[in-house]
């Protein structure tokens, strides 16, 4: 009875490395992943930054007069409906009011374009997605950005676009 409760074996010379072993490819496991994540983080960083642009200037849009919302002049194709597009057919810009930024103010690496559209224009219906009347506008506002290498330098060969699109009615 005393040898099972004084029972002096500890732990072997193989059970230890056994033990290191587990635990180094554990930690190489997290460490490998640790590059991957942090560019995600800084991913997700530039995403939200695009989208808080475009909203920000959604909400100028909305809360400003009725007349800086003006129909893309002459616009017959709805391409430049889109937000991508910077011009009608006539290659006219959709809204002088509302021009394009490259870069953005305090924000470089970042442009943004704004695309005000009337619902009311033929071509423009569709896009719309609804029958309209001259007192519904499309707003697009595209944001474009340059990721970041692993330098932290932009690389503007590969740009990504954050696009938010709205209808815009006047106020009675």
């Amino acid at each position: 009875m005393t040898a099972i409760l004084r029972d002096d074996a500890g732990m072997t010379v193989a059970e230890v490395i056994v033990a290191l072993a587990v635990i180094t490819v554990g930690l190489l496991a997290l460490i490998s992943a640790m590059p991957r994540s942090t560019s995600l983080i800084g991913e997700s960083n530039l995403k939200t930054t695009a989208t808080f642009l475009a909203q920000q200037r959604l909400e100028q849009i909305k809360n400003a007069a009725w007349t800086l919302a003006t129909p893309c002049p002459g616009l017959a194709n709805p391409a430049g409906c889109d937000g991508v597009g910077g011009a009608g057919s006539d290659g006219a810009a959709a809204v002088a009011a509302w021009a394009d930024e490259t870069p953005v103010a305090s924000y470089p690496g970042f442009q943004r374009r704004v695309r005000v559209c009337d619902c009311s224009v033929g071509a423009c219906n569709a896009p719309c997605g609804i029958v309209a009347t001259n007192q519904v506008r499309r707003v697009a506002v595209a944001v474009t950005f340059s990721r970041m290498t692993g330098t932290g330098q932009f690389n503007t060969a590969t740009p990504e676009t954050v696009t938010l699109v709205t209808l815009v009615t006047q106020r009675p």
